[in-house]
């Protein structure tokens, strides 16, 4: 006699250590690329904002790239848990969103800081999607 079970399959969903750990390595990343646009090449990371500018600084790019890593993780873990197809959504979404960051550097006060400023979303968009997707 054979015994069915009527077991549901688990989603699997990312963990947190990789999550933190994708987070940091895009920190980690993203502060090379700051040091070598301003320390190396002598660039100043500036914006329009208001009437002034704005000096992009080493602390917000961490602070952002942390927060980004962070939470894209949380929300592919959410919907990992939630659809068969959580990773390729997820995904789509995120190169989306990296696609749309890349007007903001278009308020950069030069070109080189515009460059900069491109270089940086594009390095912290690979690391996040490409450290968290599922291999």
């Amino acid at each position: 006699m054979t015994t069915v079970t009527n077991e549901i399959p688990q989603r699997t969903r990312i963990g947190w250590p990789r999550i933190v750990g994708t987070a940091a390595a895009a920190a980690v990343a993203a502060t090379v690329v700051w040091v070598l646009w301003t320390a190396a090449g002598g660039v100043d990371l500036e914006v329009k904002s208001g009437s002034g500018a704005q000096q992009i600084g080493i602390g917000s790019v961490i602070l952002s790239s942390l927060l980004i890593g962070l939470a894209g993780g949380a929300l592919l873990r959410w919907w990992e848990g939630r659809s068969e197809r959580g990773t390729r959504r997820w995904t789509m979404l995120a190169v989306g969103i990296a696609s749309v960051s890349l007007i903001t550097p278009t308020s950069a006060l030069t070109v080189a800081a515009g460059l900069g400023l491109v270089s940086l979303h594009v390095v912290v968009a690979v690391v996040v999607i490409a450290g968290l997707r599922r291999r």
